[in-house]
Formats: C-alpha cells, structure tokens, sequence
C-alpha cells in the first residue's frame, strides 16, 4: 500500500465518526450499585411516674441494651419525667431497664415486629415504679394470667378493632381441672390490625385494691376521643374478667374520667359510654349485668394537673372500686 492509499484510508475513517487515536472506543468499566444497607433505626419512648402519686420520676436512669447486652441508649430523667431513646435496629429486641433511688427496679422486653418508619416510633403508656418495700405482691389469680395472655402490644400507630363485636365463650379443655379452666383466657385473642407493628412482651398483673378502695385499670386504654377499646387492652381486659369470675360474689363499679379538653358534657358522655365497653365485654364473657355499675365522671376527678399533656394523659383512665366482696 503506497502512502496516497494509506492517507486515503484515514481521511474516510474520520468523515464515518471513528476515532482519531489509535484502537477501538473502549466500554467504560460496570460501577456497581451502592449496598443497601438493612439496619432500620427505632424509638421509644414514654413517661416513668411514681405508682402511688402518679408524679414523675425525676432522676431515673433508663436504659436499652440489646439482645447480645450491649447498651444501645440510655437517658436521665427530667423534671417532667419524659424519655426517648433511640435504638440502632428496629430487627433487634431490646431490654428496657429503668432505676431510680428508693425505687423497686423496672424490667421490659421491646421487640418491634416490622421495620416500618411508622411502626418503630414506639410510644408506651406511663410506666409506674413503685418505693422500695411497697410493691404489693402479685394476685395469685393475676400471677396465673399473666403467664396466660403474654404477650401484650401496644404501639403509639395502633387501628382499633372494637371488642364489643367479638363473640367470646369461655371453655374448659380436655384434662383441665376447674380451676385451671377458670383462669384460662376468657375468649381468642382480637388479631392485631396490620399496623400493630411493635410488641411488648409483658402485661403488669392485675392487683387489686381493698373494698371500697379505687383500682386503676391503666392498661385499659381507647381510641383517642372515641369509645373504641385498643386491641392491647385484651390482657387488661381478661384478668379483670377472671377476677370476677373467682370472686363471684363480688359487685363493683366501673368509672370512667377524661381530662378537661373539649367540651364537658361530651366529656361526660364518652366516660360514660367507654365503661359501658367494658362492662359489654365482661357480661359477654359469662359475668351478670348486674354485678356491675358504670359511672361517667367525664373530668370532675382529676388525678393529675391538666396544665400539660404528660399529666393530663393521668386522668383518661377507668377506675374499678368493689362495692361488694
């Protein structure tokens, strides 16, 4: 090939767009995609109270450790009794452990069921701490449910599934003694709605006060402004049921208390209906009517000051008083 045919050659390559530098284009090297990470950070929160004033706990420790005992977060308590922790991976189960001076030591398994932005942001009820040497000894009878109907739920995302829709019937099994068929669960489980994606492995024991005294039914807890019964107040809901059922000549009163916000005869109303709930569950589960009386004091007796929230959360409640043993 002499050189007019070589210089002929190249000028048609560059007019058909090849490259002017020596080779062929080359591909650009795969860059591979970012890894996704899998660790879903959570939360939690709530209020530690002293159990019988229902005032905070200022200067509580309260810590997470994780499943292999790692602390995870901890936090001191403030004047208004607050707390928030924020835990490495919603997949993990964690140990809540909260300490205070002169006070008996508090114990709670977290376990978060889902890893959902909504689902992690955990807000539990007030938890109550009681003075060193007057923690009041576990009900046999609650000892018994406890065992029963653990686990508990409770999450701050919960979709309410009214339990006066359940059918509920109360059945001894095969090989059962009576009394072992007396404190079995009174009725099947409501199934969690989806969105009931945190657990809480752990439902206090029912304790109850001396006649004439108020029981605190804290763990019986509603729809905001509604008086629809959340699905974690099922364990609440059964102790109280066998309860009666061991104790059946026993007669009490249901009350019912909201805080100040709102109007007040609406208050008064929905205190009023929110007992009623409770009272339909029981009759549904075998107790009579006419054992129990259901009082609305709507926010006439407050507990708490309704000047701020953490406080006002004290007086939306139901309260239980044996009228007679």
């Amino acid at each position: 090939m002499n050189r007019t045919q070589s210089l002929l050659i190249a000028s048609c390559l560059l007019v058909s767009g090849f490259p002017q530098s020596t080779g062929w284009a080359q591909s650009k090297p795969r860059v591979n995609p970012p890894a996704v990470s899998t660790v879903e950070p959570a939360s939690i929160g709530g209020t530690v109270v002293d159990a019988a004033t229902g005032r905070p706990v200022t200067g509580a420790t309260v810590v997470a450790k994780n499943q292999v005992g790692k602390v995870s977060a901890q936090q001191r308590i403030g004047t208004d009794g607050a707390y928030r922790l924020s835990l490495d991976d919603a997949k993990q189960a964690y140990l809540l452990l909260i300490n205070a001076d002169g006070y008996e030591p508090y114990e709670e398994r977290i376990v978060f069921t889902t890893s959902t932005s909504l689902s992690t942001q955990l807000t539990k009820r007030p938890i109550s701490l009681y003075r060193t040497g007057t923690k009041p000894p576990i009900h046999q009878n609650a000892t018994t449910l406890e065992t029963a109907t653990a686990p508990a739920s409770t999450s701050s995302v919960a979709v309410v599934t009214p339990l006066t829709e359940a059918t509920v019937t109360a059945k001894a099994t095969r090989g059962q003694s009576s009394a072992e068929a007396t404190l079995a669960p009174a009725g099947p489980r409501l199934t969690p709605p989806k969105t009931l994606d945190a657990k809480v492995v752990y439902t206090p024991p029912l304790v109850v006060a001396a006649p004439g005294k108020t029981t605190q039914l804290r763990a019986i807890q509603f729809v905001q402004s509604k008086a629809e019964l959340l699905p974690d107040a099922q364990p609440a809901l059964e102790q109280l049921a066998a309860f009666l059922k061991n104790n059946p000549t026993a007669e009490i009163e249901l009350g019912g208390h909201t805080d100040n916000q709102g109007d007040f005869d609406e208050n008064l109303r929905l205190s009023k209906q929110r007992v009623e709930v409770v009272k339909a569950y029981l009759v549904t589960n075998g107790i009579a009517a006419s054992r129990i009386v259901t009082r609305g004091y709507g926010p006439t007796r407050p507990i708490g000051s309704n000047n701020a929230e953490n406080t006002r959360q004290f007086n939306r409640r139901v309260e239980m008083t044996i009228l007679k043993q």
